[in-house]
Parts: C-alpha cells; structure tokens; sequence
C-alpha cells in the first residue's frame, strides 16, 4: 500500500464533536426522564438500609474485580516480566477515569500508562484493551441470556434449545476473537479495492494490520482459556458488588432473576453514548428492577442512582490509590522491553 496523507484534522475534529454532543444529549434525556421519578424521594432512608459491613464487603468485591482485571490484562500481554506491582495501580486508576471523564476518555489512560510505565506499545494495549472488553462483554451476555431463560415461565417448554443457541453464539463468538487477527486480515483483503484507493481507509489499514499482528498472541489456548477463566472471576467479582448492595437494599429473588437484573444493569456501563455513563446506568437499574423484580418506577431509579454512585466513589478511592502508587513505583527499564517492542518504539518516535 502507497502512502497516504491521513484525514484532515478539521474532519476528525466534527466527527469527534459529533459523537459528543449525541452523548450529551443522551445523558441530558435520560436524566430528565428519570429525575421526574424521584421528585421527594428520601434517599437518606435509602442509604440507612445499608450496613457498614454491607459498604466494606461490597467495597471488597470492587477492589477484586479490579485485581482480576489487572490479572487478565497481564494474561492477555503476554509477557511474564509485566509486574503485578504496576499493573494493578495502573488498572485501578484506568477504571478511575473510564468511571469519571466523559465520552470514554479514560479508555486511553491505559494504553499511555502501558507505554509509560511499561514500555508496551500501542498495539499491544489496543489489543489487551479489546480482548479484554470482549472477553467481559462475552461473559455478561452468556449470562444474562442463562437468566433470562431460567427465569421466564414463558421460555419453559423450549429451554433447552434455547440455551443450545445461546452456547452456540458463545462459542462462535468466542472463536472469532481467539481468530480476531486472521479475520481483520481477511476483512481487509476483501476490502482491498476500497482500501488500495488511498485516503484516510488506506491509514486505518495500517493501522489495523498492526493490531492483527497482536491478536495474533491471543490464539494460543493456554492464553485464550486463562483469559476465558479469569474473565469469570471479574463477572463475579461485579456481580457480588452489585449483588451485597442490593440485598443490603432489601432486594429478594430467585437467583436467575437476580442474575437477569445484575447483567442488565452492567450493560448500562458499556454503553458507548453517555457521559460518564450517567443516565443510561440508572436507566438500565430503572429496566431491570421493574421488569424482572416488580418494583415501583421511583424505586427503581433511586436504587440505580446509588448503585452508580457507589461505583463511582469506589472507582475514585481506588483510582486515587493507583495514582499514587504508579507514581511512587519507578518505570520499567527499556532493558526489560523484548526486542520487537523496542523496534517498533523507535520507529514510531
């Protein structure tokens, strides 16, 4: 591929203030919409069914979904001198502020402090960043889909088929980011006449190429299981959080609605249009809480409201720690960098 001049900068700054601005908009409806619900609503009653042992364990369960992160992180590098001691402040302050900054800026904290404080490269945070979204995203959806189906009278008669598909497109979808590097390259291929036209396609191909190159770490089933088995440890890390606060809240259920209501409200933090997630998190407690435990629209959206605004105190008391520790642990040596990683770096500079 011939070298290309990248898009204009005036270009990617209107689509960038696009985005943001139907993020914003976003998050004003939803919060509208759902303030309404709590008009003289005594959310100091709310926070007095709360326990201090209740807060601890679920502040606990936090700090743990965020070790098996860090864990899962270091499995998907795949690189043994990569230090627990600097990962898991790194991972703590990157959910910091994938918590706090809107539109998702926080998303990029981990791959500068892996370059930083690592010596990794771009592409090699890009593609543990993915691998472990999707990974996360794989885990939530299987289920959830499981809750449902073991919660609804309506799914009885044909259960079993249905849980067949469900560990279909698990499986399928499992395959393809264990084969994501070989897919990115057959995709580009296809999209060769298009992408051999130049322009800005041609620069994002390059750039995806370099990606593919570490996907391709990832399909080694030592790694990809070790990343699958841990990746069940951080849903169940969230799930318990979630969990201890709303019993603490007087929730009761049977498990797979508890676990219908839990999933659909971790959808609600993926969710790309939101600032800071406000809104659509509370959006997603609002919808599960009356759909699948019957609870009044008020109760709903006042539950969800605390629900995120535990994770978000959570997320700062942690992210406050990391940033500490990063910053009082020293860098890694270029030494400790193999050799590719330090060739790519200096051809980048």
């Amino acid at each position: 591929m011939r070298k290309t001049s990248s898009p204009p900068a005036s270009e990617n700054k209107t689509r960038r203030l696009l985005w943001r601005l139907v993020s914003v908009l976003v998050t004003v409806g939803l919060l509208f919409f759902l303030l309404r619900n709590l008009e003289e609503f005594d959310f100091a009653a709310l926070l007095g069914r709360i326990s201090f042992l209740s807060l601890l364990a679920a502040l606990f369960s936090y700090l743990a979904l965020n070790i098996f992160r860090a864990i899962r992180f270091r499995i998907l590098l795949d690189r043994g001198n990569a230090p627990l001691r600097l990962l898991i402040p790194i991972t703590l302050y990157h959910n910091c502020l994938v918590r706090v900054l809107p539109f998702k800026l926080g998303e990029l904290s981990y791959i500068v402090l892996l370059r930083s404080r690592l010596r990794y490269s771009m592409e090699e945070g890009v593609s543990s960043l993915l691998g472990a979204r999707i990974l996360e995203l794989l885990i939530i959806v299987a289920v959830f889909a499981s809750g449902i189906l073991l919660s609804g009278e309506a799914f009885a008669a044909q259960s079993g088929r249905l849980m067949l598909i469900i560990g279909l497109v698990f499986a399928a979808s499992a395959a393809g980011l264990y084969f994501a590097g070989s897919l990115i390259r057959l995709s580009l291929r296809l999209l060769g006449p298009l992408i051999s036209s130049g322009g800005w396609m041609e620069s994002i191909a390059r750039k995806l190429l370099e990606i593919a190159v570490e996907f391709d770490r990832i399909r080694h089933p030592r790694l990809f299981l070790s990343a699958m088995f841990i990746s069940c440890f951080t849903y169940i890390s969230s799930f318990m959080t979630n969990y201890i606060l709303l019993r603490a809240l007087g929730l009761e259920a049977a498990p797979p609605v508890v676990i219908a209501i839990i999933s659909v409200g971790m959808f609600g933090s993926a969710f790309p249009f939101s600032v800071s997630g406000f809104g659509v998190v509370e959006l997603s407690w609002l919808f599960g809480l009356t759909q699948f435990a019957g609870y009044t629209d008020t109760d709903a959206t006042a539950i969800g409201f605390l629900l995120h605004g535990f994770q978000l105190m959570a997320a700062a008391l942690y992210g406050l720690a990391g940033y500490l520790l990063i910053h009082l642990a020293p860098p890694m040596p270029s030494a400790a960098m193999p050799p590719e990683t330090i060739q790519r770096q200096e051809g980048a500079s």
